[in-house]
């Protein structure tokens, strides 16, 4: 199937600016590379600023053709001046933001939660679950003012399940999706989409 081919109009993202974190591979980089097919400008971002450039060019050569275009910004989510950083960098080169995907997590610790240390637990919560929240608090008030927007944490099956090796990357899952349920509460009435996947 060719990149550059015709979209159907009702996936037409012409004009609106996405902002992928984690997105230079796995899901992240799929979303990114299919909202700039679809027409959209997007931001790709992840800890490795060698790897953002190369999606970045990628994305920019092969969905130039469908009005996709990107910049890349590095940014460590679980920093909030980088975070913060990542939401100017956006809106100085496009000036709004649509759509906010919150894709970029972290698991540095297999074993029972009983064993897990301190620091690895903070680093899991503080990456995954405050993260969005520092985002949500940065981006949703800009798409209040323009209308509405849509905000996407990806989260995992493990959110639902009980897990002996990866239990508090899954209590971290858990926690987002009460995230977008809270969301759809605080910034629904703003036509903000707040969705969990």
């Amino acid at each position: 199937m060719s990149r550059t081919m015709e979209i159907p109009a009702m996936f037409d993202l012409s004009g609106q600016v996405a902002v992928v974190t984690g997105s230079t591979k796995g899901i992240g980089k799929a979303i990114a590379c299919r909202l700039a097919q679809h027409g959209a400008k997007v931001v790709v971002s992840s800890r490795k600023a060698d790897a953002v450039d190369a999606v970045t060019e990628e994305i920019n050569r092969d969905f130039a053709a469908n009005g996709g275009a990107a910049i890349g910004v590095p940014a460590n989510i679980g920093r909030r001046p980088e975070c913060e950083a990542l939401v100017a960098a956006a809106l100085d080169r496009w000036g709004r933001i649509d759509t906010f995907v919150a894709n970029a997590a972290i698991n540095p610790y297999y074993g029972p939660l009983h064993e897990i240390p301190e620091d690895a637990f903070h680093k899991i919560m503080s990456t995954n679950v405050q993260s969005p929240i520092w985002f949500s608090g940065l981006v949703c008030p800009h798409m209040a003012e323009q209308g509405g927007g849509s905000f996407v944490v990806i989260s995992s099956v493990g959110g639902l399940r009980g897990d002996a090796k990866i239990g508090a990357y899954n209590l971290s899952k858990a926690a987002d999706m009460q995230l977008v349920r809270n969301m759809a509460v605080e910034w629904g009435r703003h036509n903000i989409r707040a969705n969990c996947i």
